[in-house]
């Protein structure tokens, strides 16, 4: 039926827009080269190439990428036939949770069925390096089980490599594309389609800071020698990150008053800031969680330094948000911002003997993020042959 309507109309598709480098983002790690259809002018029967070229411009390895179009709904197949969608991330039951000390993933695999996955903390090993190594092996499994996902609807790459830009190494690329037919408008139509690109991702922003730390008598003396005493507090992202940490207050150097028993206090304001053009997506559905990070942790080092109030954490030097914290604490506002406290604690009896020294804080987000781009694509309606 579709070929005889065909033949009895004119179609006309003009298609308008392609991405350019000025809709790049240079923080969204995955950036968009290119977005566009061809052939500018379409006959009846001819098939619209949609083309996306993508890139890792950023500092980590992107896995599980998936780029979905968005807009062509009522469009077709360049056989002619219905479009009919899957999304993978909205349909594969992906969970996660942490019970005591061991981190869980649950997902649907459509071969084995439900799978629930947990890895065990080893002696001696970090927290971020427990969790980044369980996170890796959970990705790899999961990338793995989720190749059935390449379609001719959705687009999956395993992983794409990142950048180094300190050697002059660019990120890994793609390059993809749909072929599609326009739907057929009644006559005297003139509509305009717009279609988005969106490529989401599961990413990881890594963040670290030194602070400089005196004890009161080492404090003193430099100053005499009219060395400052008031220094910027710096965090050093991973290359081209969407999310970063930066801090917005807080003392460096810390002077830590060794004349004086129990525990010097130093506070913080620190911010995981949304620099991407996009937005970091739930990890299960819409319905269940609109927004936010997956998770995150945070090592402190430092001679006689613990937590006293930072994201739950009283006490110790690792903190693991996760679950409800992350929505209540660490969840992004509209102003793309997510301000959180931070007091340590410092063991004065430390830096008796101790006249300079570092203290440390190291960030790292786990989290799945999206990159979008949009073209509009013109559409004429049917026209009576003569």
């Amino acid at each position: 039926m579709r070929i005889h309507l065909l033949l009895l109309v004119a179609l006309i598709v003009v298609i308008s827009g392609c991405v350019t480098s000025s809709n790049k983002n240079p923080n969204d790690a995955i950036v968009i080269n290119e977005f566009s259809a061809d052939p500018p002018l379409a006959e009846p029967d001819d098939v619209v190439n949609v083309f996306l070229d993508i890139e890792n411009v950023g500092g980590t390895t992107a896995r599980c990428v998936t780029a979905d179009l968005y807009g062509d709904e009522s469009w077709y197949n360049e056989m002619g036939q219905p479009l009919s969608y899957t999304r993978p991330w909205r349909s594969n039951g992906l969970a996660f949770d942490y019970n005591s000390g061991q981190l869980f993933f649950s997902y649907w695999d459509n071969a084995r069925g439900y799978v629930n996955v947990g890895y065990e903390r080893g002696r001696g090993v970090s927290l971020s390096g427990y969790v980044n190594n369980a996170w890796g092996q959970f990705t790899n499994n999961f990338c793995g089980a989720a190749s059935a996902w390449q379609t001719s609807d959705v687009k999956y790459f395993d992983s794409i490599r990142a950048a180094v830009p300190s050697q002059n190494k660019p990120g890994q690329s793609f390059t993809t594309q749909w072929l599609r037919q326009p739907p057929v408008l009644p006559e005297g139509i003139h509509t305009s389609y717009p279609m988005t690109a969106r490529v989401s991702y599961l990413y990881t922003t890594n963040a670290h800071v030194n602070l400089i730390a005196y004890n009161k008598a080492e404090a003193q003396r430099r100053e005499l020698l009219g060395e400052p005493m008031t220094l910027p507090v710096e965090i050093v992202n991973s290359h081209a990150a969407p999310i970063q940490v930066v801090a917005t207050r807080g003392i460096n150097p810390i002077v830590v008053n060794q004349r004086s028993p129990n525990y010097e206090l130093a506070n913080y304001v620190f911010e995981f800031q949304n620099v991407g053009n996009g937005w970091p997506l739930p990890f299960e559905s819409d319905v269940s969680v609109p927004n936010g990070f997956i998770f995150a942790t945070l090592e402190l080092n430092g001679p006689g330094a613990s937590f006293y109030d930072c994201l739950g954490a009283s006490s110790g030097t690792e903190v693991f948000v996760y679950g409800d914290v992350i929505q209540n604490l660490v969840k992004l506002r509209a102003d793309k911002r997510a301000p959180f406290g931070c007091t340590i604690a410092i063991d004065r009896a430390a830096w008796a003997d101790t006249p300079t020294g570092t203290v440390s804080l190291t960030f790292n987000l786990w989290y799945r993020y999206y990159t979008d781009a949009q073209i509009s694509v013109d559409v004429l309606g049917m026209q009576e042959s003569i």
